[in-house]
């Protein structure tokens, strides 16, 4: 397998692709803090708004809340330094039923413009299995495969992790999308990219989440800091595998490098 990369091995352009505001957070707030502390290129597409992120009927849904989400998330972009941030427009919960064609295009269409060398997003099981999630997949990997430039990685998570977490992800439920089979995870040795972040990092990607209070702080008091802040210490990803791209119309090269910054 690839050597995860570290401090020293970054791609030179990250295209991140995320269905609701605080998923790039989760998944990639350390990545994109070393890319731009290291001077380099990071563009974030949104799905959704993340409208119908919250139990409180008068919020659910609205225009007002949507607004207050997007402030969450240029403030939460804002502590890793990004500063492009480009939405698709969805309504939150719509995009499985949405034009994907339309989609396919827009997202195409940045990666015209900003020439990643690497674009994540989620796998097809979508993390948690989320509709939103699963659609954006879908999405960002067919524009990929139209755009034919960079490499794509899916978030994912190792057998080890969700061992680990089991109880807590038991209780939080975090996973019943996919009922008694549990989540999608992969052997360490499927990881091809692995930011396990310092303290210093953490620190800073728990500012980065702390942004998006109306997410995070009924949740980490749920959970306790402690295991709130280390919950998603390292940020994994992994390559598309063959079957997954069985019927993908450009074929490429999977092991092609990406472009690394001088």
């Amino acid at each position: 397998m690839d050597q995860p990369d570290t401090l020293d091995r970054l791609p030179a352009r990250l295209l991140g692709v995320w269905a609701h505001p605080d998923d790039e957070a989760y998944l990639s707030a350390g990545l994109m803090a070393r890319m731009t502390d290291a001077g380099r290129s990071v563009t974030v597409i949104t799905a959704t708004r993340g409208e119908k992120g919250t139990d409180d009927e008068r919020r659910f849904g609205t225009t007002a809340f949507a607004t207050h989400r997007e402030r969450e998330l240029r403030a939460s972009l804002d502590t890793v330094g990004v500063r492009d941030l480009r939405f698709l427009g969805h309504g939150d919960g719509d995009c499985d039923s949405s034009n994907t064609s339309d989609a396919v295009s827009m997202i195409e269409s940045v990666m015209r413009q900003v020439r990643p060398s690497v674009i994540v997003t989620f796998g097809p099981d979508g993390i948690t299995g989320h509709p939103d999630h699963q659609a954006v997949s879908r999405w960002t990997t067919e524009a990929w495969r139209r755009h034919g430039g960079g490499q794509l990685h899916y978030a994912t998570m190792t057998h080890d992790y969700v061992a680990e977490h089991a109880d807590l992800h038991d209780r939080l439920g975090t996973f019943d999308e996919f009922g008694l089979d549990g989540p999608i995870s992969v052997a360490a040795d499927a990881v091809v990219a692995a930011y396990d972040l310092s303290d210093a990092e953490l620190d800073r990607k728990r500012q980065a989440l702390a942004a998006h209070a109306s997410q995070t702080v009924g949740l980490s008091a749920f959970m306790g800091e402690e295991t709130y802040r280390t919950w998603w210490r390292t940020e994994r990803f992994r390559r598309p595998t063959p079957t997954e791209l069985a019927t993908c119309p450009l074929p490429r090269p999977l092991g092609a490098p990406f472009e690394a910054a001088p």
